[in-house]
């Protein structure tokens, strides 16, 4: 384009390119820059129109702090690999359905449950005992505290 005099019209450099270009043909863009109206200028991307949406970062179920109380016996009688129940030394609270977890002799901690109602201080396991438990080891009862585990896991006394 040729600069040529037009009355009223000054001379002014463009924030882009640097070329010198008459007011009329520049035009102010969104960050206060003044460019060449048809070759600098741009219009400013829709993306900074977006708006954010805020997460919702509320907890669906939200429960009090339980008092967790693991209850705790100890086998009564020897009970050999692959007994399919034991005798414990209180029953006391244990029902159908509920956790136990029994101190191996080999140091794991068999998590099994009550296969039936206990019956005097024998409980019919709901899984084969994978190793000798002593008379005098742990028997753990986490279902006194209303837990229910209805498979049976194997884990090592240090993992409680």
């Amino acid at each position: 384009m040729t600069n040529y005099y037009k009355p009223g019209d000054y001379n002014v450099i463009c924030d882009r390119c640097g070329m010198k270009r008459k007011a009329s043909q520049c035009r102010m863009t969104w960050d206060s820059l003044f460019v060449c109206a048809d070759r600098c200028w741009m219009p400013r991307h829709p993306q900074d129109f977006v708006e954010a949406v805020l997460d919702d970062q509320s907890v669906s179920i939200a429960r009090p702090g339980v008092q967790f109380y693991l209850g705790e016996t100890t086998v009564l009688t020897t009970a050999l690999i692959n007994a399919t129940s034991i005798d414990i030394t209180s029953i006391t609270g244990l029902a159908d359905k509920d956790a136990l977890g029994i101190v191996l002799d080999n140091g794991a901690c068999h998590w099994t449950y009550s296969n039936g109602t206990p019956s005097g201080n024998t409980v019919t396991l709901g899984s084969y005992l994978p190793s000798k438990a002593t008379a005098g080891n742990a028997v753990y009862l986490p279902s006194i505290n209303n837990e229910d585990f209805t498979t049976a896991t194997t884990l090592t006394a240090t993992g409680l």
